[in-house]
């Protein structure tokens, strides 16, 4: 196993186009990492210039003490599993697990135990004899994950490996997929759009946007303290919500004041903090759905919204009511069960506590910065 590092890296396409630009990131050895973005933000592209797939146009990539930017794909021994398994149909399960180990002459003797082993780990011994084309989704990504397994490389590449999965077999996989971290303890670098996936495997999140790394952290700090509007409204589902507004001085205390007069009373620290230097300066306020309650609580800096249901979604364990008023949409993720209708007349209350505040012009967040140094 091996860490990876890389320095300023840039993808620069012929006519200019910056498909990535300045990616700095120091993966450690045994480390899980998920890249995460919308389509076209250049994870593919980041992933491919790691392989050996894509030319590095700037930058340094280092795999363990070595400079890998003109390495052959081959000579960086990396294995990459693809969304589409790339499995050989002509051979048979066996013999694409032992493909690679075949072409490098390595004993018959030793490739048997190796596939043995591997297969055994990935519950497919009984498939060794079948083909591709008699295999589900779920078991041919299983071969295409044993085959990456028998090269025994320095860390494993995985671009959206579970995308073409249907809901059920892809959770199933994600759980396979983190014991099988666990198990070999190796370097894993994984592609997804999905936030999901990404918040449940990753030891840390790389968040992208055009090309461009937002943050950097552990899925549980990256949902507790984003570090600006993009990465704030891209994690969590349902998304965080926004609204606009100024920091005024209320007939008591500090309070945030909406474009269509929500006022909402701020905490103590956030007084403190935004009072005055946010002065004159638009603010947006963001709030996670959880953190909307149905009902006053005791202890809590509470502010009240008005307005009338829209949805109310019934989930089982729980309920998203989606909240219509002069300010837009809120969602508010609840526990009880509320016996609530679309069309009613609701008013909700935010738990203050739990805000975030944001730059309405930076759109960084006005209490946490993340630093690329970290």
């Amino acid at each position: 196993m091996a860490e990876i590092v890389l320095k300023n890296i840039s993808k620069i396409y012929d006519k200019g186009q910056r498909a990535v630009s300045d990616f700095s990131l120091h993966i450690h050895d045994g480390e899980f990492i998920v890249f995460v973005g919308p389509s076209g933000c250049g994870k593919s592209t980041t992933l491919r210039m790691i392989a050996g797939l894509e030319e590095i146009s700037e930058g340094e990539l280092w795999i363990g003490d070595e400079l890998c930017n003109y390495a052959e794909p081959g000579e960086r021994d990396l294995s990459m599993v693809f969304q589409n398994y790339a499995l050989y149909p002509q051979m048979s399960v066996y013999d694409n697990m032992a493909f690679s180990l075949s072409v490098r002459k390595v004993p018959k003797d030793q490739i048997a135990r190796r596939v043995d082993k591997a297969a055994e780990m990935l519950d497919i011994k009984h498939l060794l004899n079948r083909r591709p084309g008699q295999l589900s989704g779920g078991q041919k990504q299983r071969v295409a994950i044993g085959s990456a397994i028998m090269r025994e490389p320095r860390a494993f590449l995985m671009d959206e490996p579970l995308s073409n999965l249907d809901a059920k077999l892809r959770t199933h996989m994600r759980v396979e997929l983190a014991a099988l971290h666990q198990k070999l303890g190796a370097t894993m670098i994984y592609v997804t759009h999905d936030q999901t996936e990404a918040m449940t495997l990753a030891d840390r999140i790389v968040v992208m946007k055009e090309g461009r790394i937002q943050q950097v952290a552990s899925p549980a700090e990256l949902y507790s303290r984003p570090t600006n509007l993009f990465v704030a409204g891209f994690i969590g589902s349902p998304a965080m919500n926004f609204v606009r507004g100024t920091v005024e001085e209320g007939e008591q205390s500090i309070v945030f004041r909406s474009r269509n007069g929500l006022c909402l009373p701020l905490t103590f620290d956030q007084a403190a903090g935004l009072w005055p230097r946010c002065k004159g300066r638009e603010v947006v306020l963001g709030v996670r759905p959880e953190d909307i309650l149905p009902t006053q609580a005791a202890n809590r800096v509470l502010g009240r919204m008005d307005g009338r249901l829209t949805a109310c979604e019934g989930l089982g364990h729980e309920t998203i009511l989606h909240l219509e008023t002069a300010d837009g949409e809120f969602a508010a993720r609840v526990k009880e069960r509320t016996g609530a209708r679309a069309g009613d007349a609701a008013s909700l209350w935010v738990d203050m506590e739990k805000a975030h505040f944001f730059d309405g012009e930076t759109e960084q967040n006005l209490f946490y910065q993340w630093s690329d140094c970290e």
